[in-house]
C-alpha cells in the first residue's frame, strides 16, 4: 500500500513545487520589470520628451561626477552643477541640483556655459541638460564655410 500512496502524493507534490517556481520566477519578472523603468535612460528620455524647453546658464560645475550611471551605449554623469534656468514666459530662476548628464556633453558642461535643457512639468528642480545652447548650432553654421558650387566660383 505504501508505494500505491508514494505513486499518488508525489503528483500532488509536483505541482506545489512547479507553483512555487512560478511564483518565484513572476516575482523576478516584475522587479526586472520595475528596475528597467526607473533606469536613468528612461528617466531621461521622459523628461527630454515632456518636460519645459529652456535654456540653462551654468554658473558652478563639479569638477568631478558623483556618479556615473546607465549602460551602454547611454551612460551619464551625474553632477552638481548650480544653473541659471530661463523659460519662455517664466522669471529666471537659480537652482542647485544633479542632473543627467549624457558622457558625450560632459566636457561642454562648464561654468558660463550656456545649455540647452528641459525642465519637469511637476517639479521645477528636475532637469537634463541635453546640449549647448541654442545658440550654438546656429552661429556655427554661419561660420561655416560654404562648400564649393558652380553659383560661387567653384568647380562642383
Amino acid at each position: 500500500m505504501s508505494p500505491l500512496r508514494l505513486a499518488v502524493v508525489a503528483p500532488a507534490a509536483y505541482a506545489v513545487d512547479r507553483v512555487a517556481v512560478f511564483l518565484v520566477i513572476m516575482v523576478f519578472v516584475v522587479i526586472l520589470i520595475a528596475a528597467s523603468s526607473a533606469s536613468p535612460a528612461r528617466t531621461y528620455d521622459r523628461l527630454v520628451a515632456s518636460g519645459f524647453r529652456g535654456r540653462g546658464i551654468l554658473l558652478q560645475v563639479s569638477s568631478q561626477p558623483t556618479n556615473t550611471v546607465g549602460t551602454r551605449p547611454r551612460r551619464f554623469q551625474l553632477r552638481q552643477v548650480r544653473i541659471d534656468i530661463e523659460l519662455p514666459g517664466k522669471p529666471p530662476y537659480v537652482i542647485d541640483a544633479t542632473p543627467y548628464i549624457p558622457t558625450n556633453l560632459v566636457r561642454d558642461v562648464l561654468p558660463g556655459a550656456t545649455v540647452e535643457i528641459r525642465v519637469s512639468r511637476t517639479d521645477r528642480n528636475k532637469i537634463a541638460i541635453i546640449g549647448p545652447g541654442v545658440g550654438f548650432a546656429g552661429a556655427a553654421q554661419l561660420m561655416a564655410v560654404p562648400a564649393a558650387s558652380k553659383e560661387n566660383g567653384g568647380s562642383r
